[in-house]
């Protein structure tokens, strides 16, 4: 009884399995291609399942006769597969392209098996693709596959180690993507992947540039875009950006803790071998370097797998070796350099052709000034040697013509402040010795005095001949003198004081008497080599100002001239009584 009830339920479990196994295979069977596609992005880290509806994709496009729906169904499996599948369902998604005789995907065959080699390392047979796709989509007028070449070639100048002029070609494809995110996914179209792809790009070639702060706002836009459309999978990705970003930030516990969360949270079956390099280097940096050696060392094992290394693990090579030869290990030392060498080889081969390729098909006018400096590196350095000390010596022409021309303006200001004091001088004496002008000045100048209105021309008069006798018998030269001091002694009040001394002198009081205290000093430094010899305090200080700084200011101010560069023209040029 009781194994004819284990019979009846086993056999409808197994009949609901086998049910449910059907209606599933059929719902799946019934979805659109746009729709498996949209299911076969959603599960890119989920291997098994992307298989099983890559292998219905290709299996339904075979049945429908649909070479355009088998040509992407054959990319997704050349995305979706290793060495050498890879490879082999790239040229079979190509070989269906020509057969169709459709351009969008002709372009995009093209595009796809450059992007497949590339990922494996094969640069040459990848340019030579993405090159083709690139001229063919613009005779086409295609903009999407226009612009995931611009990605592309990005990503080999990347290789190259040409940031800028990969941010610029990303900052194009990047705008293309992001403009059209609005777009309806349709049959090889995914503008949502290539913006994300490029801004991930963008990110790192700022971050090689050291343009930190530029990353800060598109990381975020990058989170908030990934977590507005469900996008987990490319978390991590940025969550390592961050890392790579406070390593050359030169934050090492930042970029530790960024790298390894972003280890943590990858669900998918590649190698992230960023990752672990750029761990190996923060923990070196922090002196860890026991530990920094375990983790460069899963580069090594990486390269001794597939034969293949990008050239931005290198230094871990360089790094290997001088940790080999501080521990005295010569073996492991030199088994590290010949790979670098083998290396170098490597890359050195790839690098001439990918450039060559670039310069000759894409961005003439942009490289040919970088493949000359690499093509030519002695002879632009002789360059650059005979240019800077032709700029040294035009500098140093200019400079002496600066300071000739400086001497020169030095030498007219000194003479025209000569000449003035010349002028005042006899004036002053002839003021005094001359009976006839004497009597003049006795005779009053009624309208002379009557320029202020509302004050009384004797007045004024009275004013200005105490004035004389105040600069006669050098009263300007307390240091302790004031506008409302004066004018009490004077007998005035300080508004007609002020009056008097802006109508007459033509300044106003402190001007007054700092000119008076300046003319003062000239006249002794022109006359006296003792005052010669002292410093600018000293003189500044005898003169009546407060400060050694008030005076130069003042000096400067009068005579458009520094009072140390006059007392030392004064001393080569020091004629008493004749100058």
């Amino acid at each position: 009884m009781q194994l004819k009830f284990l019979t009846s339920l086993f056999f409808i479990f197994f009949l609901f399995f086998f049910t449910n196994l059907r209606a599933q295979s059929s719902a799946i069977a019934n979805l659109s291609n746009e729709e498996i596609e949209k299911k076969i992005d959603y599960y890119s880290n989920d291997h098994t399942k992307a298989w099983e509806l890559i292998n219905l994709y290709i299996k339904k496009s075979k049945k429908e006769k649909n070479n355009e729906a088998l040509f992407y169904a054959y990319r997704y499996a050349s995305m979706s597969s290793t060495y050498p599948s890879n490879i082999n369902y790239a040229d079979s998604a190509l070989v269906i392209a020509k057969k169709a005789n459709v351009k969008k995907i002709l372009l995009d065959g093209y595009l796809n098996r450059g992007n497949i080699n590339m990922a494996e390392e094969f640069y040459q047979k990848a340019l030579d693709d993405i090159l083709i796709a690139n001229k063919l989509s613009q005779e086409y007028g295609n903009e999407y596959i226009f612009n995931k070449t611009i990605y592309i070639i990005a990503q080999n100048k990347i290789y190259l180690g040409q940031y800028e002029d990969a941010k610029k070609e990303l900052v194009i494809c990047l705008k293309f993507f992001k403009d059209n995110l609005q777009k309806q996914t349709s049959l090889g179209k995914n503008y949502q992947m290539y913006y994300v792809y490029s801004l991930m790009s963008l990110i790192d070639s700022n971050t090689k540039l050291g343009q930190f702060s530029e990353n800060k706002a598109l990381l975020k836009e990058a989170f908030d875009y990934l977590q507005e459309n469900k996008l987990p999978q490319y978390v991590p990705y940025f969550i390592s950006s961050e890392g790579t970003n406070a390593y050359y930030s030169k934050d090492y516990q930042t970029a530790i803790s960024k790298l390894s969360e972003a280890i943590r949270l990858y669900n998918d079956q590649w190698e992230h071998n960023t990752e672990v390099f750029y761990l190996g280097l923060s923990y070196w940096n922090i002196g860890k370097k026991t530990l920094a050696i375990k983790y460069l060392e899963e580069i090594d094992k990486h390269y001794n797998k597939t034969k293949k290394l990008d050239p931005q693990f290198r230094s871990a090579y360089e790094i290997l070796i001088k940790y080999y030869h501080s521990i005295g290990d010569t073996q492991k030392q030199l088994e590290y350099i010949n790979k670098l060498m083998f290396l170098d080889r490597s890359y050195e081969k790839n690098f001439k052709y990918l450039y060559q390729r670039i310069v000759k098909e894409y961005d003439t006018t942009k490289l040919i000034a970088e493949k000359n400096r690499i093509e030519n590196t002695l002879e632009n350095q002789r360059t650059v040697f005979l240019t800077v000390s032709s700029l040294l010596v035009l500098g140093f022409l200019i400079f002496g013509f600066r300071i000739y021309r400086e001497k020169q303006n030095y030498k007219k200001r000194f003479e025209e402040i000569i000449a003035r004091q010349n002028k005042i001088h006899p004036a002053q004496e002839n003021l005094i010795t001359d009976p006839a002008e004497t009597e003049y000045k006795q005779t009053f100048d009624y309208d002379y005095y009557n320029k202020i209105p509302g004050l009384n021309p004797i007045f004024v008069e009275n004013i200005l001949k105490q004035l004389e006798i105040f600069e006669s018998e050098n009263k300007f030269l307390d240091p302790q003198i004031s506008q409302k001091m004066l004018s009490e002694e004077l007998g005035t009040n300080s508004t007609y004081f002020s009056k008097i001394i802006n109508s007459y002198k033509g300044k106003n009081f402190t001007l007054y008497i700092n000119d008076l205290r300046l003319d003062y000093i000239i006249d002794h430094l022109k006359n006296d080599v003792k005052y010669i010899n002292m410093d600018v305090k000293e003189l500044a200080s005898i003169s009546g100002f407060s400060s050694t700084e008030n005076f130069s200011d003042n000096f400067r101010r009068k005579f458009d001239l520094k009072p140390s560069v006059f007392i030392k023209m004064m001393k080569n040029n020091y004629k008493p009584d004749s100058v």
